[in-house]
């Protein structure tokens, strides 16, 4: 089952991939309806976020106790005074652009490290259901690739590229290293979900006219249904 698991993680990772490639190459074309992409997946996010992935801390606490929303409470803490370094580091309007540009570039890369990371946890932890719950990641995938775009244009560096392409796969990689070690595993996946939260807050849903709300709604309701269809096959 191990092997399988690592199999179908690595393929998942691979399908991350040619998502995010295929969305940069179309950027120009689905430009147009990027608010409504955005908001649609900015809901399943949501919606997978608090109905799928962070109930799973409460495996996690099986195996460190009441620490395991210590290190959730950390990693999203840690985000935030990160992001407060980077803006009172710089000491003019074009400082504040390049940094701002940088941390959302760097901000790209931990984002897809990290779900490399949970899309492991997800097949260890919940089985074919996890072919569900992932499929917001993909639709965020294809919506992140214009604004990714974007900024691979401005900060125009080929290896922020490369380690961008390639993190779902680097994560899903370094977890399956710490497969072994529940302690290590939960402990590192209570750390991400505190940045992913934060992420998700600060970055993912859009606010004011860069939201479509029916779509937004939209993307909520297919996560209620994804789960509940899976309650139900589980009863």
């Amino acid at each position: 089952m191990l092997k399988l698991n690592i199999l179908v993680a690595i393929i998942v990772s691979l399908g991350l991939i040619f998502v995010h490639i295929l969305g940069e190459r179309i950027a120009k074309h689905i430009e147009r309806f990027h608010v409504r992409v955005i908001s649609f997946g900015a809901g399943l996010m949501v919606g997978t976020f608090f109905l799928e992935i962070l109930p799973l801390l409460l495996v996690g606490e099986t195996y460190l106790g009441k620490f395991v929303y210590w290190f959730f409470l950390v990693g999203f803490t840690f985000v935030h005074l990160l992001e407060i370094v980077v803006y009172n580091h710089s000491h003019n309007p074009s400082e504040i652009v390049r940094d701002t540009t940088l941390f959302e570039a760097a901000g790209l890369i931990v984002y897809d490290l990290l779900v490399g990371f949970v899309i492991v946890v997800l097949f260890e932890t919940e089985g074919v259901f996890a072919y569900f719950i992932i499929l917001s990641f993909f639709v965020r995938t294809f919506a992140l690739s214009v604004f990714s775009k974007h900024i691979n244009e401005k900060v125009d560096s080929l290896f922020n590229r490369f380690l961008q392409t390639i993190a779902p796969l680097i994560g899903v990689v370094f977890a399956f290293l710490l497969i072994n070690s529940k302690i290590q595993l939960f402990l590192i996946f209570s750390l991400a979900m505190g940045i992913i939260l934060y992420v998700i807050i600060r970055n993912m849903i859009p606010t004011g006219k860069k939201v479509h709300p029916t779509y937004f709604i939209l993307g909520v309701v297919i996560s209620l249904i994804i789960s509940t269809f899976s309650d139900i096959i589980i009863i």
